[in-house]
């Protein structure tokens, strides 16, 4: 059985000091000072590397050479991607919500990059170097873990500082069968449908611990916006209720991510078990822009975490020998699988009822309007036999459900912390001492 190398991420939180400030603040410096640098002269590739390379020499004081050297090289790589974008945008600019626009925002604090030789490992620890006479910045590592192949330092103003390990993980690859597939109609209120052929069946991952979770940070976000507004900006009183802030949604962020990662790990077993060998998943990204749903209906569709769910299925399947594929799912919930007649609007509620005359007289099916999306998507990119599939859909089952159930301290600890940053979020010690017993990870 072959193997093969996946480069994994690993993210923690992590407390920053004085050091670290200075080698963010350098990092931004360097950046800022090559995006100029091509805003001015417009020189190419090699040109901005070779006068970044004496710009650094001569005024790094804390980054070691080649963090620096990856701080101009991050504009490269988001200015190459800058135009790459422009061109997918003068093919068809259908895809994108606006022109792109290449990188001009000034970088008070970046990232710090390590890249490979900077790092090594000592006893229990790992060293990130830094430019001498500055000391190494040593983090506790276990001994059977290997040397991560890069490791970046940043700030992020929900999260505050992160520390982000690149690995990289073998993973055995598994003999599937590729002749067998499963689609995927991803939602909101229903997270991810399935429909495969080897079992013939339909199954729905409920979305509706994903909707509270959003509608738990939207309130904590309104909330404390009022709070801050009565302080002075920089103050003692506002930053702590930033600092609950970020306390707050990074644990919702993370229950998101948990939820997320325990879905698309049924799915992908789900898919290994019926030695299924192709994932296709339908594209409805195109829903978070241009939305006109109304206020409410809007938050919930452009604040949607489905999007997140395919990159995690599509990662975790193809670590092990699998394949998948993003294909359009236009008009998937509004077609019969029986007949084909097309419906001129979204079906209303949770079931798709088709009363067509163009199939031998009326259509009379009638089945859940999800599984009807994920089993026209299967049938719009794979070739069946007409017999056979007309089998499949006249014996399809009702679609089984699975839900995320947290238990009821986690509901109880949830209504509780709402209604404590509803009534008073002016001090984060209180609401830490509320999330204590919060099962969020």
């Amino acid at each position: 059985m072959s193997e093969r190398l996946i480069i994994h991420t690993y993210k923690q939180s992590f407390k920053a000091d004085t050091l670290m400030f200075e080698l963010a603040k350098e990092s931004g410096r360097i950046y800022t000072k090559a995006m100029k640098l091509n805003k001015i002269k417009h020189k190419d590739f090699s040109e901005i590397n070779e006068i970044m390379q004496q710009f650094c020499k001569k005024n790094c004081k804390f980054l070691h050479s080649q963090s620096a050297q990856a701080s101009y090289q991050a504009f490269i790589v988001n200015l190459k991607a800058y135009f790459k974008a422009l061109k997918q945008f003068n093919r068809d600019p259908s895809k994108f919500s606006g022109k792109p626009k290449p990188p001009k925002k000034n970088k008070f604090l970046y990232k710090i990059t390590f890249k490979k030789a900077a790092i090594r490992r000592k006893d229990n620890e790992l060293w990130l170097s830094t430019k001498k006479p500055n000391e190494p910045i040593r983090i506790k590592w276990a001994k059977h873990l290997p040397i991560p192949i890069w490791v970046t330092i940043n700030y992020d103003k929900y999260e505050g500082w992160n520390i982000n390990f690149i690995l990289e993980k073998k993973y055995k690859q598994l003999e599937l069968n590729h002749n067998e597939v499963m689609s995927i109609d991803l939602g909101v209120k229903r997270v991810a449908t399935t429909f495969d052929t080897p079992s013939k069946e339909t199954i729905t991952y409920n979305g509706k611990a994903l909707m509270s979770l959003d509608r738990l940070r939207n309130k904590v976000d309104g909330k404390i916006k009022s709070k801050k507004s009565e302080y002075k900006r920089g103050g003692r009183k506002h930053k702590k209720i930033s600092r609950a802030k970020r306390k707050i949604v990074k644990r919702i962020k993370n229950k998101e991510k948990d939820i997320l990662h325990r879905f698309s790990r049924m799915i992908v077993n789900d898919a290994i078990d019926k030695d299924i060998g192709k994932i296709i998943i339908g594209d409805n990204a195109s829903t978070h822009k241009d939305t006109n749903l109304g206020k409410i209906n809007n938050q919930k569709i452009t604040q949607g975490v489905e999007q997140q769910l395919r990159k995690y299925i599509q990662y975790k399947f193809e670590s092990v020998g699998g394949t998948t594929e993003v294909v359009p799912e236009a008009y998937t919930s509004r077609t019969c699988p029986k007949c084909d007649n097309v419906k001129s609007s979204s079906p209303k509620g949770r079931t798709y009822v088709c009363h067509s005359h163009s199939y031998n007289g009326e259509c009379d099916f009638a089945f859940d309007r999800d599984g009807v999306g994920a089993i026209n998507i299967l049938k719009k990119n794979v070739s069946f036999d007409p017999q056979w599939w007309s089998d499949v859909v006249g014996g399809l089952t009702p679609p089984k459900g699975v839900k995320y159930t947290p238990g009821l301290s986690l509901i109880q600890s949830l209504n509780k912390v709402e209604e404590r940053i509803l009534n008073d979020c002016q001090d984060h010690i209180e609401i830490d001492n509320t999330l204590s017993a919060l099962a969020i990870a």
